[in-house]
């Protein structure tokens, strides 16, 4: 074969994948489309979500003065059991976005979710309660995750969308990649005239720039939706369904020794967590509970994003103050940590602002992607309309 029809073969070819590229791109978005703006622009609010439910209820997160140093953990979990007559279940110090107290309940599985409380940093007095199940903020959450079908798998048709976005996403690139002409050129050329092409231009433009954001938030949140795909590739095992050290051991040999009351209290236990890890801002305590009788305790670097609210997880004993686990980076294997990541990677939280701001316009850029591809689409069906009456007329 000579040199001639091997090219030509080859343009042959790529032609074919590039049409089949073309034909799944444009019938995928648009049957798909909306489903996906959903997604893209709930996860536009969820960048900023805590930002959007201060602004949303202003009075729950308006503390009175300057936090008083005197009220620690211990002492909003006795105001805060005081005030609303329930036990507590974690507590929440105040921080730049929410700069209050905050008091849940303990998690219980199956059954009705009791009110958060919210206490002035600087008296310890209840600011408000509310249910937060039911909030602008938890239904955008329930939206973006399950798209309000979690008992029929809406998590699953979730993470199988994100691998048709990951996918989107290199298609895009391969059919934008500009044969001839300038690169630079191609990413940012967009010409008004005539309305399909237009849309198609603004189509190639925003996708591309927005191409790798998509693909890395829509990878991340395959992650989180099927993690058991992406273990055995970093050399993961699947989590036990208890971990022993979440609970107050026995000692070895024998059977357990009889406990005197719990001597550690929140405070002790805040202070435990950040003596074994410092350089760390303690962002949560939870509260020992029946089948985990351990204190719990969130910490993050103190030179992190505060959104990154939970990078490590220490486990104090309730009696001794010994640390029984930690899981965090220092602990956690790189494949762990790479999957640990993948939380605060899709939110943004993970590159501070930069982040965040571009996992915002990723999912802005989605409404818009859709509305031109489906406006040119709809162009080229009208102006091949207009042709056909043409071409009966004036047979070639």
């Amino acid at each position: 074969m000579s040199a001639v029809l091997q090219d030509a073969a080859v343009a042959r070819r790529s032609l074919t994948v590039s049409r089949a590229l073309l034909l799944a791109h444009r019938w995928a978005g648009l049957v798909l489309g909306l489903v996906l703006v959903v997604i893209g622009v709930t996860g536009s609010i969820l960048s900023f979500q805590r930002e959007i439910d201060a602004a949303l209820n202003p009075a729950l997160y308006r503390p009175t003065g300057p936090a008083n140093p005197e009220l620690g953990y211990s002492a909003i979990l006795r105001l805060a059991e005081t005030a609303t007559g329930r036990t507590a279940g974690t507590v929440r110090p105040p921080d730049a976005v929410w700069p209050v107290w905050i008091v849940s309940p303990p998690r219980v599985r199956g059954g009705a979710s009791a009110p958060t409380a919210y206490l002035d940093p600087a008296t310890g007095a209840l600011l408000g309660e509310r249910d937060g199940s039911g909030s602008f903020i938890a239904v955008t959450r329930q939206l973006h995750d399950t798209l309000l079908m979690r008992d029929w798998g809406g998590r699953d048709a979730v993470g199988w969308l994100g691998v048709l976005m990951v996918l989107f996403s290199a298609s895009g690139i391969w059919l934008w990649w500009p044969n001839q002409g300038s690169l630079a050129r191609a990413l940012v050329t967009i010409r008004t005239r005539p309305s399909v092409v237009f849309n198609l231009d603004l189509h190639r433009v925003i996708g591309i720039w927005m191409a790798v954001v998509l693909a890395v938030v829509a990878f991340s949140g395959v992650v989180l939706i099927f993690p058991n795909w992406f273990r055995p590739l970093v050399g993961v095992a699947s989590p036990a369904p208890g971990s022993p050290m979440l609970q107050a051991a026995p000692s070895q040999g024998g059977p357990a020794p009889r406990r005197e009351p719990m001597r550690l209290d929140a405070d002790a236990a805040a202070a435990a967590a950040l003596a074994h890890l410092p350089g760390q801002v303690v962002t949560g305590v939870l509260l020992p509970t029946r089948q985990r009788q351990s204190w719990q305790v969130t910490t993050r670097p103190a030179d992190s994003s505060p959104e990154v609210r939970a990078r490590s997880f220490i486990t104090i004993d309730p009696w001794s103050g010994e640390v029984l686990e930690e899981r965090g980076p220092r602990t956690r294997s790189a494949g762990e940590e790479a999957l640990a990541m993948q939380r605060w990677l899709h939110g943004g939280a993970l590159l501070g602002w930069t982040g965040r701001l571009l996992v915002f316009l990723s999912g802005l850029a989605m409404p818009v992607l859709f509305v031109t591809g489906l406006a040119a689409w709809l162009l080229r069906r009208r102006n091949r309309r207009r042709l056909k009456p043409r071409s009966k007329e004036h047979p070639a």
